[in-house]
C-alpha cells in the first residue's frame, strides 16, 4: 500500500485532489509509473466518488500538458499505470470524447494565447529568451510558442494555468532543470500561487524522488 499521509503531510497547502495530481506528475517525471498506480489504489481508499473522478481527470490532462516537459513515452507510461488502476465505476464517468479537434485549431488565436502565457510566466524575461531561442532555431521558438504553450500549456478548460504551473513545478524537479524549474516557480507565483502553495508543489515533488529512488534500490 502507498503511504499517503506522508504525501499528505509534504502537499499540505495544496487542496485535494490537486496535490494527488502534482504527485502523479512528478511520478511521471521521475519515471516511477509503478508509483501512479500506487497512488491511484490509494486514492480509491481515500477520495469520495466525485473527488476521484475529479482525481482522474486533472491527473490525465497534468499528464497530457506534461508532454511539453517529460515527453511522450514517460507520460504513455504513467498515464497507462494511472487508467488501469482505476475502477470501471470511475471510468464510467469520464468524458468519452476528445476536447481537442480541427474544429479547435484556429493558428492566429491559439498563437496568441500561447505567446500570452509565454509572457505571464516569463514576464520581463520573455523577449530576451524569445530572441535567443528565437536565434538557436526559429523553428524552435515556433513550436514551443504556439504548439507547446499556444495548443497545450494554456488550455485551462480542465486544468487552470496555476494548477497547471504547480504540476509543472511536480515535473521539472525530478527532471534536475534548475534554470527552468526557477522560471516556472516565479511563472507560478504570477498566475496566483501562494509561496506555501509552491513549497508543497516542490516538497511533493522532492519526496516523489526519494520515493522513485528507493523503487529501484
Amino acid at each position: 500500500m502507498y503511504n499517503i499521509s506522508q504525501l499528505n503531510a509534504a502537499g499540505a497547502a495544496l487542496g485535494l485532489p490537486l496535490r494527488y495530481v502534482v504527485a502523479v506528475t512528478a511520478m511521471a517525471a521521475a519515471n516511477a509509473p509503478e508509483l501512479v498506480t500506487k497512488l491511484t489504489c490509494a486514492c480509491e481508499h481515500s477520495l469520495s466518488a466525485s473527488e476521484m473522478v475529479q482525481f482522474v481527470e486533472l491527473s490525465r490532462e497534468s499528464l497530457l500538458k506534461m508532454v511539453t516537459t517529460i515527453g511522450a513515452p514517460r507520460i504513455i507510461n504513467s498515464t497507462a499505470a494511472l487508467m488501469d488502476a482505476v475502477p470501471e465505476t470511475i471510468k464510467d464517468k469520464l468524458p468519452k470524447t476528445s476536447l481537442r479537434n480541427k474544429d479547435d485549431y484556429n493558428y492566429d488565436v491559439i498563437r496568441q494565447r500561447g505567446r500570452d502565457m509565454w509572457k505571464g510566466v516569463y514576464s520581463k524575461q520573455a523577449e530576451k529568451l524569445e530572441g535567443k531561442i528565437g536565434g538557436w532555431y526559429p523553428d524552435l521558438l515556433e513550436v514551443i510558442q504556439t504548439d507547446l504553450y499556444g495548443r497545450i500549456l494554456s488550455d485551462c478548460r480542465i486544468l487552470d494555468a496555476k494548477s497547471t504551473e504547480l504540476c509543472t513545478i511536480g515535473a521539472l524537479f525530478p527532471s534536475n532543470v534548475p534554470a527552468q524549474l526557477k522560471s516556472h516557480v516565479i511563472g507560478a507565483g504570477r498566475h496566483g500561487a501562494s509561496s506555501d502553495e509552491i513549497e508543497a508543489a516542490k516538497a511533493i515533488a522532492k519526496l516523489v524522488c526519494i520515493q522513485a529512488t528507493a523503487l529501484r534500490n
